[in-house]
């Protein structure tokens, strides 16, 4: 436990967040409208397609009545039991 508040400390005083690589298809016109707003924003573009990213996901959390986060801690808890019971198996 006291490593856990320990780590925290220290992401508090020098927050990183991981950034994660992908490849994905997108409209011309659409990316030629985020390089514009982040353009005129100051900001770079993975900022602005991130911020676009998580205000369509509170959008939607809200329209559907639900929580991305705990599906998809429910997930990785089936996950991790999952392995639980294999590894017992053997």
């Amino acid at each position: 436990m006291f490593i856990k508040v320990l780590t925290l400390k220290i992401n508090k005083m020098n927050p990183k967040i991981e950034l994660k690589r992908f490849t994905t298809l997108i409209q011309p016109k659409l990316l030629s409208k985020i390089k514009l707003i982040s353009y005129f924003t100051n900001q770079k573009l993975n900022e602005v397609v991130n911020k676009s990213l998580e205000e369509y996901i509170q959008k939607f959390e809200l329209s559907s009545n639900t929580k991305i986060d705990s599906l998809i801690d429910f997930s990785s808890n089936f996950q991790t039991i999952d392995n639980k019971v294999k590894d017992k198996d053997k």
